[in-house]
């Protein structure tokens, strides 16, 4: 194991997981909360689905908020940029 790499149990959906990755104890922890979270939503919406369709459908949701997340981001820059292209733009007033 990398000297910085982190072991964390975490517990998603009913199964304990030990995950290992260089961020911090609490983000993988938090990590594994946001994804326990989800699935248990989907459940309660869907109690019929099996695991792995849960768990690909979660994998779904998530990419989706990341991919809106995103665009949302790259939209804030342009807007930024379009702004500080505007008051260079401008003449200054003396």
């Amino acid at each position: 194991m990398n000297a910085d790499e982190n072991r964390v149990k975490v517990d998603i959906f009913g199964q304990v997981y030990t995950l290992r990755g260089v961020g911090s104890p609490e983000r993988l922890m938090q990590l594994a909360e946001t994804v326990d979270r989800k699935m248990n939503a989907l459940f309660e919406q869907n109690p019929r689905l099996d695991v792995a369709t849960l768990a690909v459908l979660t994998a779904l949701n998530l990419a989706e908020e990341r991919d809106d997340l995103a665009r949302e981001y790259d939209d804030l820059l342009t807007a930024l940029e379009l702004e500080a292209r505007s008051a260079l733009a401008e003449p200054s007033e003396g």
